[in-house]
């Protein structure tokens, strides 16, 4: 479930979770782009981040020169177009590849499943609602998909947003893939009380969960804990509050740099965790900084 290190004098533990650090949609989206790359006579780029980390989105560009436009329209004719790992609105792919792109699909297909689930919500006559962040890329897609298939879908971000709904004929739910369950799982049942008839189909992705349950695992071992990733990554968010729920103090971090020593102070077991984005390469960074400063005979 983990990997374990131990500081130099072997006083402290350092325990990194197991599923800490790309998974295998962002990998897979990775590749994509890099496959892309591999035509040098077209300029390459991702519709915006391809996904959410700025250590891999400029390792991209300085070793694969691909780079990012937030609008598809804006690439030139003749270049390739790689879809981010969260998804587009389904028009965005066509408009892409009529206006003389190449599209590369890097869609997480967990991400694609969220989409045929919530259009068949649609065809069995249900009213959509999307349990997620709506301004997030991959519920902006679900959205559009939703609607262009001549469904209505609502997104519900908070507990409150769900209790203030009118009553419902038929309501049909799917769930961001990186949210916390519990929390998804509340909005989730507020509509029961709200329709007749309630479908969940629960769209959170099974990396997502093991991921947090091995931040609860952290949470319940470690003296202090950091979660590393991009500040505008979702599911390292999501992992942070994990972490931190039991009271642990629980650090977020983008590189080796954001890593402050006094953390660590009087601290024999320190968890480290890693959003799906987060590159193992800062994260081992990180490991052989603390293996080679913590010490607990020693004022860090």
């Amino acid at each position: 479930m983990s990997r374990i290190t131990k500081s130099k004098d072997d006083s402290v533990l350092i325990e990194v979770a197991d599923s800490a650090g790309y998974c295998w949609g962002v990998e897979r989206a990775i590749d994509f782009a890099v496959k892309a790359a591999e035509n040098k006579e077209r300029p390459v780029f991702t519709h915006g981040e391809l996904i959410h980390n700025s250590h891999t989105v400029e390792k991209l560009r300085r070793e694969h020169g691909v780079t990012h436009v937030d609008d598809h329209l804006a690439a030139p004719v003749g270049s390739a177009l790689v879809i981010r790992a969260h998804g587009v609105p389904p028009a965005v792919k066509r408009e892409a590849k009529a206006a003389g792109l190449e599209v590369f699909d890097g869609t997480c297909p967990l991400v694609d499943i969220i989409h045929r689930k919530a259009r068949a919500l649609v065809d069995e006559g249900y009213e959509v609602f999307v349990v997620g962040q709506a301004q997030h890329p991959e519920i902006i897609g679900v959205v559009a998909s939703v609607e262009e298939h001549g469904g209505k879908a609502t997104v519900l971000e908070t507990l409150e947003q769900a209790q203030a709904l009118p009553l419902l004929k038929k309501a049909g739910i799917v769930i961001q893939s990186t949210l916390i369950a519990e929390k998804a799982g509340k909005i989730a049942a507020a509509l029961v009380p709200k329709a007749r008839e309630v479908k969940i189909v629960n769209t959170i992705c099974h990396v997502t969960t093991e991921r947090q349950a091995e931040a609860n695992h952290l949470a319940g071992a470690a003296d202090v804990i950091l979660v590393v990733g991009s500040p505008h990554s979702s599911n390292t968010i999501k992992l942070a509050e994990v972490c931190g729920a039991g009271g642990v103090p629980t650090h977020r971090v983008e590189t080796v740099a954001d890593v402050q020593l006094e953390w660590f102070e009087g601290k024999g077991h320190v968890g480290i965790h890693a959003g799906a984005s987060t590159p193992v390469e800062v994260i081992d960074a990180i490991v052989a900084h603390l293996v080679d400063r913590l010490s607990l005979r020693q004022p860090v």
